[in-house]
Parts: C-alpha cells; sequence; structure tokens
C-alpha cells in the first residue's frame, strides 16, 4: 500500500529521496549555519534523595487493564515514595481521563509541595490534548524533575519553550512493570539520573555500543527533542519546535524507512533542520521491519538529510523505544562531535539538577 500515492505525492517522494552513497547532488540547497542566539536560561528541579515522593500522572494513554505494582515497588526498592494522580487510575476512551482531568493532574502536582519530582505513566496518545490547558508560569515558579518519552514529547517541547524547564527524556513508570522489558542498563542509568549522579558527563553506553558519525562536525547547544512523530505534528501549532541553536535528538519506534524520509522532508521545509546546531539519532525501532527490494534502507535516509542539512549528525545513542533506554536531560547544554573516521562522541556539559545540600 504504501506505494499507492497520487502523483503528486509520489514525485514529492521521489525528489525527497536519499541517493546512493558517493552520488553528487548538484542541485541540493545550500546549508545555512544554525543561528547564534543568547540561549534561555532553563529552571531545574531538584535531585532526588531517599524519602523523597515521585507523583505519577498519566497525560496521555489510560493505563487500561495494565498491572503497575512490580514497578511502584521498584521506584520504592530505589527509596523513593509514590503518589499516583487520579488520571493513572482513569479510563476515558483511549485517554487516561478527559483532557481536564489529565491537565490538572500536570498543574496540581507541579504545586504541591508533597510532590519532589513527576514521572509520566506511559505514552500512547493524548498529551497534545493538554498543552493549551496547563499553567506554564505556575510551572516555572515550581520547577521539578519532569520524566517520560514517546507521547511525552509534546510536553518536554512545551515545558522547555513555555516555562524554561530542564526535563528528563527517561522510562515511565509502565517501563518497568517486569524485568524483562528493560535492562539493568535502563535501570542502573535512570536511578543514577534521578539522583544527580549521571550528569555533567559524556553519556554512559552499553558494552557493545558505539556512536557512530553520519555526517561530521562539532555543534554545542541544549539538547531537545525526542519522538519524530510527535515533533512533526507540533509544526504548524503554538507548540511547535522551534530548536534555534539547539542539538536535536529524535527517536520513533514501527515508522517504515518512506515515513521517516516524509517526516524528516516536514522537519527540512518547516526549517527547524536550519535552525538547529546538530543532529542525535537515537532508536529508530522496526524501520526496516517490512523492508521490500528497492527501499531505501534507514542509513541511507538519515545520510540524505544529513548532507541536505549541512549540520553534523550522529547515531546509535540507545536512547528511545528499545530495551536500553537511556536519561537524556533536555534543556541542558551537550556537546557533540562527529568524526570523519565514522566515530562519534556526545558529552551533557551541564547539571541538569539542582541539588538540596551543598554537601552532596
Amino acid at each position: 500500500m504504501r506505494r499507492l500515492f497520487s502523483s503528486a505525492v509520489l514525485g514529492i517522494m521521489l525528489a525527497s529521496a536519499p541517493l546512493p552513497v558517493g552520488v553528487a547532488v548538484p542541485d541540493m540547497p545550500v546549508a545555512q549555519a544554525a543561528p547564534r542566539v543568547e540561549e534561555t536560561a532553563m529552571v531545574c528541579g531538584y535531585a532526588l534523595e531517599p524519602g523523597d515522593t515521585i507523583g505519577v500522572i498519566a497525560p496521555a494513554t489510560s493505563s487500561g487493564t495494565d498491572d503497575f505494582g512490580n514497578a511502584i515497588k521498584y521506584l520504592e526498592s530505589l527509596g523513593y515514595k509514590v503518589k499516583l494522580a487520579p488520571s493513572c487510575q482513569a479510563n476515558y476512551g483511549y485517554l487516561a481521563g478527559p483532557d481536564v482531568m489529565r491537565a490538572a493532574d500536570v498543574n496540581n502536582f507541579f504545586r504541591d509541595d508533597e510532590v519532589d519530582a513527576i514521572l509520566c505513566l506511559r505514552g500512547g496518545y493524548g498529551s497534545a490534548r493538554i498543552l493549551d490547558k496547563l499553567d506554564y508560569e505556575a510551572i516555572r515558579q515550581h520547577p521539578k524533575l519532569f520524566i517520560g518519552y514517546s507521547d511525552i514529547t509534546a510536553m518536554h517541547v512545551a515545558l522547555n519553550q513555555n516555562s524554561h524547564l530542564a526535563t528528563l527524556h527517561g522510562p515511565m513508570l509502565t517501563s518497568f512493570r517486569k524485568k524483562a522489558s528493560d535492562t539493568d542498563y535502563t535501570r542502573e542509568n535512570f536511578a543514577r539520573a534521578l539522583s544527580g549522579k549521571l550528569y555533567p558527563d559524556d553519556i554512559p553506553l552499553p558494552k557493545d555500543i558505539k556512536l557512530q558519525a553520519i555526517q561530521s562536525g562539532s555543534a554545542e547547544g541544549q539538547i531537545i527533542g525526542g519522538n519524530l512523530s510527535i515533533l512533526v505534528s507540533l509544526i504548524g501549532t503554538p507548540y511547535e519546535l522551534k530548536g534555534v541553536g539547539a542539538i536535536l535528538f529524535i527517536e520513533d519506534v514501527g515508522e517504515e524507512t518512506y515515513k521517516i524520509d516524509r517526516m524528516l522532508q516536514q522537519l527540512w521545509q518547516s526549517g527547524l533542520l536550519l535552525r538547529v546546531s546538530g543532529v542525535v539519532v537515537g532508536d529508530f525501532v522496526g524501520a526496516e521491519d517490512d523492508y521490500e527490494e528497492g527501499d531505501f534502507h534507514l542509513d541511507e535516509v538519515l545520510s540524505y538529510y544529513a548532507k541536505l542539512s549541512g549540520k553534523p549528525w550522529l547515531k546509535g545513542v540507545p536512547v528511545g523505544h528499545g530495551k536500553n533506554n537511556l536519561c537524556l536531560p533536555f534543556g541542558s547544554r551537550a556537546v557533540m562531535q562527529s568524526n570523519d573516521d565514522g566515530t562519534a562522541a556526545l558529552r551533557i556539559v551541564e547539571t541538569p539538577l539542582q541539588m538540596k545540600h551543598k554537601d552532596l
């Protein structure tokens, strides 16, 4: 079915399709350097200590019949208390309660002095529906560690741009339902991230993973982004990612390469790939599951847009919908380096959390 487009759409797809390695692109627009701007100072939440309370909210899809008792026990094993918002146990169609309920849970937990950090229950769909109902000024005045990924990308972008809040792209409560659904790497680095012991530093990698350059160069800026599908869905809305001078992170799940091509083409045409200073690529789980002979491979698609943007790109960051899901601090400054020999590095150079006591 993916080739049954109208001739107009097909023409656009062919015009934007990646070329084989080594083929020149004489008519490719000349990429411009990312604008240099003075970045807005971010407000940060506090690193957690034993006895602190993690508030769990459900801004998107409901838990359905999922049992997250084991996940709560995991958080308690780290020394934290857990407080569930009403939306965590609500069902409203495919959402975790009506929009007003889910938004109220977000606003209330940021104002609640008993809650020290906010963890999302799961992704799915629905976060974008509550963006116009959030109290961004109150959130800015009560900064807390906010954690989630996938559909939660919409909230990361909105909180970053409207509240200037540094957030954490990382596992959610349902990520820890079963030990088989994640890895020791994910759990250990999640625990370190909550306690403020993970960054600043080079991002830690599993033993069998190495970062790889897609296009060489170096860049520095606040890292931001998330799920590619969600980033594209925000274009043309008041919550569109501006990303001026930022390092853009992207990942996705269950999207075939032609769909990834189409979404990256939209990021290009919207100007985002020119506004950012570099691009970091995480997991694209299942991108080639339905590969057919003659299709472009994921690496070809990524290489095309890296060359089109003229910015440094790297891949291999173990972040997203795979079993290894490293926490990335959005809104914190990072430095990326992609080398001509194919090697690459990514370092978080700014502390993403405040410490409650000087002796910590």
